[in-house]
């Protein structure tokens, strides 16, 4: 009896994701789009949406679908869930809820032309009934995007409610595809990143340093990453200050599992090399999965290399280390998207690299990957 009530909530939990759309959705922005579907400046802007649930109701997850024209950042209650960067394909994260209040955030880029965020946010409690978010008026938005904006403790109340621009399928957007189930981790969203020094394609010859931190929303932590990742010419990569592996064939990504024993932070970072002796191509391409104890989705949380990604012209002592302070250091350089030339596709490896193969890496602290299966 108890083993078929458990599969009937199970059950709810699958069909309410999969029945997930835009219908009730409204495209929101800010005030600067003077007519729906208009154009609006160029830039980032910051939006909020808190939750509270109803007396009596405990939140468990809330599975998301999002897009914004023309890309987006996603945090839940201070952590970074997810990006994307194409408005016709919807993302869809799921991300474990705290009991009480919950915060949305995102951080929405127009790169010209219209502008605009569509979400739908289904809350699964944990007595197996649901509600639904949209966006709509009731979210708030800033011009700028402020430190911690994305946190609990923010105060948005000076916000203005975000403007409507149109129910979902109103030109100039119409469809969005939306995925039938959670992202699957892959180098295809990855781009090809490096630092500020390539000019027409090339860089100079030698080590660079790569960070990129992830801090999950609160009440979750960490507790293993898949890690999928080449460069041309070659890296050497630290989980959290510890040396994982190595590679040194841009052709063929290596596949790292990665035990986090329960961090409440991931830093990843590269060591990478540009072997050739004149300027020549240089890139890095990461895909990450990190995955949680007490998310019960369908994916964990994934991240690629982007302009998110912190770069270094040097390799500075300890910067492989989980405390060492990157904030000075600037955005990496995206320089395209995977397939792009020279590059072209990568063959994935489902092994790992040598663990040090790459001459001048830094030692690291002791090891704990395991190649993938």
């Amino acid at each position: 009896m108890v083993s078929r009530l458990l599969y009937s909530v199970l059950a709810l939990f699958i069909a309410s994701a999969a029945a997930l759309d835009f219908g009730a959705s409204q495209w929101i922005w800010t005030n600067e789009v003077t007519q729906p579907g208009g154009n609006a400046p160029i830039g980032a802007r910051a939006f909020r949406k808190d939750f509270t649930p109803p007396l009596g109701k405990t939140p468990a997850k809330a599975d998301i679908i999002m897009t914004v024209d023309n890309g987006l950042t996603l945090y839940v209650n201070g952590g970074q869930v997810g990006t994307g960067g194409d408005f016709t394909v919807a993302e869809r994260f799921c991300v474990t809820l705290r009991p009480c209040l919950n915060v949305f955030a995102v951080t929405g880029v127009n790169s010209g032309g219209p502008a605009a965020l569509l979400a739908t946010i289904q809350i699964t409690y944990t007595d197996g009934t649901t509600s639904t978010l949209v966006s709509d008026t009731t979210w708030r938005y800033s011009l700028s995007v402020p430190n911690g904006y994305e946190q609990l403790s923010f105060d948005d109340n000076s916000w203005a409610p975000a403007i409507a621009q149109g129910a979902y399928g109103v030109s100039p957007w119409g469809q969005i595809s939306i995925p039938s189930a959670a992202p699957v981790l892959s180098l295809t969203a990855a781009n090809w990143i490096w630092t500020n020094e390539v000019v027409n394609g090339n860089a100079p010859p030698g080590p660079r340093a790569f960070r990129r931190t992830y801090t999950p929303p609160a009440g979750q932590t960490p507790t293993s990453a898949t890690i999928i990742i080449t460069a041309d010419n070659a890296y050497a990569l630290y989980v959290n200050g510890a040396l994982v592996g190595s590679g040194g064939d841009f052709h063929t990504a290596q596949t790292y599992n990665v035990n986090l024993s329960s961090a409440s932070q991931v830093v990843v970072a590269v060591y990478a090399v540009n072997a050739d002796i004149v300027n020549n191509p240089a890139g890095l391409l990461v895909a990450v999965e990190i995955n949680t104890a007490e998310c019960n989705c369908t994916s964990g949380v994934l991240f690629v290399t982007d302009g998110c990604w912190k770069a270094n012209t040097g390799t500075p002592i300890g910067f492989e280390l989980p405390g060492y302070d990157d904030s000075s250091w600037p955005a990496a350089t995206v320089e395209g998207p995977y397939g792009m030339a020279p590059w072209g596709a990568v063959t994935v490896s489902p092994s790992a690299g040598p663990v040090n193969a790459v001459k001048g890496a830094p030692v690291g602290l002791k090891a704990n990957s395991t190649s993938s299966s």
